[in-house]
């Protein structure tokens, strides 16, 4: 009678521990690289009211800027909702500046801190997010054809993947640090540059993946993030 029941508690010890394994191996990823790839897209492109919309008041503002006062700082507000064929979304951004001069009054180089809201609805995503970023703008001389960026820039917020059969609404941290960003200052056009990122998603279950990965400007109007072997292209 005791060989029985111990064999009777080994047996649903043993289907537990299967159970459990297969339950375990059948758990959907919090997020895949791919899909990281698509919310960095939704965190960067102007399209969505990302990080290039930050950039390029930014571009806007500097040609004022050199007008200013050294070491006085300024700053103004942009707002506005946006529509194309990737989404709809609305957008504010309280940007922050600080000329810096040499002892002879000769502009050196421009402090930014952004502090932008945004939400969006497209076809795969939808979200909502806050966004920081101090960021040193050079290449101020008259005869300098690009402004040089470069600096770091948070992102968090949420994101809905509307496609996703398993825990839609995920949460997004994302550092970006951006290297030598080559922006034309006469159409404010990115011509070069590159960043490394770290991307943070949580899904309801408390469950977080990290991954890190690298953007790239194309020079062509484009960036391309990469996450693992996955690589992504999209308009900025």
């Amino acid at each position: 009678m005791k060989n029985i029941l111990l064999f009777s508690l080994l047996s649903a010890l043993t289907l537990s521990l299967v159970a459990c394994s297969k339950d375990e191996s059948n758990a959907p990823e919090v997020v895949s690289d791919q899909e990281a790839t698509e919310i960095m897209e939704s965190a960067v492109s102007s399209r969505s009211g990302g990080m290039d919309e930050s950039l390029d008041n930014m571009m806007e503002m500097s040609a004022v800027a050199m007008n200013g006062l050294c070491g006085q700082p300024e700053d103004t507000t942009f707002s506005f909702n946006g529509s194309n064929l990737y989404a709809t979304y609305n957008y504010t951004n309280t940007l922050s500046w600080l000329l810096t001069c040499s002892n002879f009054g000769v502009p050196q180089q421009l402090g930014f801190q952004i502090n932008a809201s945004a939400s969006f609805d497209a076809a795969r995503w939808d979200g909502s997010s806050t966004a920081t970023g101090d960021l040193v703008v050079t290449g101020l001389k008259l005869l300098d054809t690009a402004y040089i960026v470069n600096g770091t820039y948070a992102h968090q917020g949420n994101v809905t993947g509307t496609l996703r059969n398993a825990d839609p609404a995920l949460d997004a941290v994302l550092d970006v640090t951006l290297f030598d960003l080559t922006i034309r200052k006469q159409d404010r056009f990115i011509t070069g540059g590159n960043g490394t990122f770290t991307l943070a998603v949580t899904n309801a279950a408390g469950k977080t993946r990290t991954v890190n990965g690298t953007l790239v400007f194309n020079g062509d109007g484009t960036a391309t993030v990469t996450v693992g072997g996955y690589s992504h292209t999209f308009p900025i």
